[in-house]
């Protein structure tokens, strides 16, 4: 190679780098969109460049970003299907990357490019991949003619796989902000929705704390007395837009027998959401009146959602949002958040009336019965004079065994229950404590608030353990994720700082062994986020399986094979089949549980020994066992090591770590499949995990 060739590589490689830090640091999507779109496009030495991803339901490209394009050229272009005759739809769908040198290759190959223009030359599209699941693609346009040889593709194809890492993690990182805000949203609807038992003004702080976190418009309606629709509250950032708004609804009353909006959502009792309101359903509404066609115009409506207010299943009202002028387009999570803001406030203002009639005491006692909060008074010597089923459930105390007693006798624990609860005066704003206690032999975590009046005092109970678990959980997310993900990027990290060093002189076999660690430690992330982004999309139901014939002594012969490429030394891996029967399942699937299981079975075998892969025909089933002769698993955590981020002590596996998902997923992916995966085990003597499926029949 001469000098000059030398210093070209040498100066691709320092821009690279330069693209890979950036990447590094970035966080947020955006950050990773600007640093592949310029110093990546530079360190490609093209002129433009673009990102396309695969959409939601897997039918068109959306564009995320373009850099270096005129934007007539790039006009239309913001969405188009996969199915297209298109470069970055090729790529998508094949997976692998597209090298055009020249314009007439472009115009032979992608007529619909033809009309483009003639500033761009040679093309790259490469595609976005993780762990082989492409999501989407990226477009490299160039000045000049270009054949591209073996150094300048695999050039390419690098910046794309450090773009994928960071597009995915910044994604990651991303929803996991979006759910901590929609949580801090939660909790904060929820205390302002126990502030106080009047609800209309409750329901009208909760319209304005939505906008504009959740809408450019925010309305709530009730049903009234007679089951006509009364507009409690509508929210909007100008004050001014508020009065209009309240003039609108008196100029354009609702129709209760319209077949869209609250009026329809009141009657069915189910939610109304457009993603993207049809222009057909505005020119329904507008019909022939020019006047509300210029409101309509004026207001820029883009998306909705129109939810119920039920509880105990009446139909109190509707909360509906509204994307307008700057909030985007809604999606099924802001759906998801939008039910539960109207579960809640629909408990709220159904605790509020019942508590009301409470207070009038007329039908106390059978208005208490139905509360969904555990209701118990007392009287000033503490002995029990109400204790609603909601009370029993909690306590594991029935009414009959309660009325009458002190209730230190009949909850042992009230003491603690109640000890640190704020007692107010009626009318006031109960304060809720939260406490952990044990009741009827099971842990829970109840809400207590407290209320004194002359006669004696009442506590509402609310039994959050389910809230407790899902914050658990979603805290156990967090940690796990920045744990798992920061050790592989430190040694990234660290790698490529000995390697930029000018003080070291590194031999070849050095700067090899760091490369071969900045590969493995990539792909290690590469493979925890996809199995994170995996186990959301189990949670969401959105995992197709495609159960077809298959020969599982194949898949297994296959995953053995893989395995024995990076085996440590004092592991050996062999196949047993013993006249395995055709079975139906996802092939893909059962790879990617049997690679995750022999993957288990080899890191859990710290000391080596032997894995074996068995495949053997059991009654009307394929049985697979993977077996070892590891670690071996604690008899009471046989049943837990199949939930999610759970992960065994690490002094009982020496420190051997992982995310807390694989088995989850494989567990998961089998009884999609109409199968059963179980284990057994005993510590210090391996285990066997068994999966089964059906028979082909």
């Amino acid at each position: 190679m001469s000098t000059r060739e030398t210093n070209e590589a040498a100066d691709r490689a320092r821009r690279l780098q330069r693209v890979a830090e950036l990447l590094a640091e970035a966080v947020e999507p955006q950050q990773v969109l600007d640093a592949i779109l310029t110093e990546g496009v530079r360190a490609a030495e093209a002129r433009a460049g673009a990102i396309g991803i695969l959409s939601e339901d897997g039918k068109n490209v959306e564009l995320l970003a373009a850099r270096g394009y005129d934007a007539a050229v790039m006009h239309g272009w913001a969405s188009f299907p996969l199915a297209a005759a298109l470069p970055m739809s090729e790529v998508i769908r094949t997976g692998e990357p597209v090298f055009v040198a020249n314009i007439e290759q472009r115009n032979r190959d992608y007529p619909d490019l033809a009309h483009q223009g003639q500033d761009s030359h040679a093309l790259v599209v490469v595609p976005l991949a993780v762990e082989g699941r492409v999501f989407g693609a990226m477009s490299l346009s160039f000045d000049e003619d270009i054949e591209f040889e073996p150094e300048r593709r695999e050039m390419k194809m690098a910046l794309a796989r450090q773009a994928a890492q960071a597009l995915a993690r910044s994604r990651l990182y991303a929803a996991e902000q979006s759910m901590r805000e929609r949580m801090t949203f939660l909790a904060e609807a929820s205390e302002l929705l126990g502030s106080s038992l009047d609800y209309n003004s409750t329901l009208r702080r909760v319209a304005q704390l939505s906008v504009p976190g959740l809408a450019d418009w925010c309305a709530i309606d009730m049903v009234g007395p007679n089951g006509e629709i009364e507009r409690l509250a509508v929210a909007h950032e100008d004050p001014e837009k508020v009065r209009w708004a309240y003039e609108l609804q008196d100029r354009y009353p609702p129709d209760p027998d319209a077949p869209t909006g609250v009026p329809q959502v009141l009657r069915t009792g189910e939610p109304e959401f457009y993603p993207e309101l049809p222009q057909e359903l505005l020119e329904e509404a507008i019909a022939d009146d020019d006047e509300l066609r210029r409101i309509v115009e004026e207001l820029g409506l883009k998306s909705s959602i129109c939810v119920p207010l039920v509880a105990r299943g009446r139909k109190l009202g509707a909360l509906t949002l509204i994307a307008a002028e700057k909030h985007p387009a809604y999606t099924q999570a802001d759906l998801d958040l939008a039910i539960e803001l109207a579960r809640r406030a629909a408990i709220a203002v159904d605790n509020a009336r019942l508590f009301q009639e409470a207070e009038r005491g007329a039908n106390a006692a059978r208005a208490l019965a139905y509360v969904a909060d555990g209701v118990v008074l007392l009287d000033d010597d503490n002995h029990v004079r109400h204790w609603n089923p909601a009370a029993a459930a909690i306590t594991g105390v029935s009414e009959e065994e309660a009325l009458g007693r002190p209730v230190g006798d009949v909850v042992s624990v009230w003491d603690a229950l109640t000890s640190h609860v704020p007692l107010v005066a009626p009318g006031r704003a109960a304060r809720t404590v939260t406490v952990p206690l044990v009741l009827a032999g099971r842990e829970r975590w109840v809400a207590v608030s407290g209320v004194a009046f002359g006669q004696g005092t009442v506590f509402a109970l609310q039994d959050v353990t389910d809230e407790h678990a899902l914050e658990k959980t979603r805290s156990d997310f967090v940690a796990t994720a920045s744990h798992e993900l920061r050790t592989p990027l430190a040694a990234v990290y660290g790698a490529v700082r000995t390697l930029r060093r000018q003080d070291v002189v590194l031999s070849e076999d050095d700067r090899t062994q760091f490369l071969e660690m900045i590969e493995s430690e990539a792909t290690r992330l590469a493979r925890i986020v996809d199995q994170i982004l995996l186990a959301g999309q189990l949670d969401a139901d959105a995992v197709d399986v495609a159960l077809s014939e298959c020969d599982p002594a194949a898949v297994a012969a296959g995953v053995v094979e893989s395995a024995e490429l990076h085996l440590p030394e004092n592991i050996s891996i062999r196949l047993a089949t013993d006249s395995a029967p055709r079975i139906s399942c996802d092939e893909s699937k059962l790879r990617q549980v049997l690679v995750n299981l022999v993957d288990n079975a080899v890191k859990y075998s710290p000391a080596g020994g032997s894995v074996e892969l068995r495949v053997s025909n059991g009654d009307g089933a394929c049985v697979i066992d993977v077996i070892d002769e590891g670690l071996g698993i604690p008899p009471d955590e046989s049943d837990r090591i199949f939930e999610k981020f759970y992960r065994l002590d690490p002094q009982q596996t020496y420190g051997v770590g992982g995310s807390g998902l694989g088995l989850y997923i494989c567990r998961e992916l089998v009884e999609r499949m109409d199968g059963r995966l179980r284990v057994e085990s005993e510590p210090g003597h391996g285990s066997r995990f068994t999966l089964e499926l059906p028979v082909q029949r």
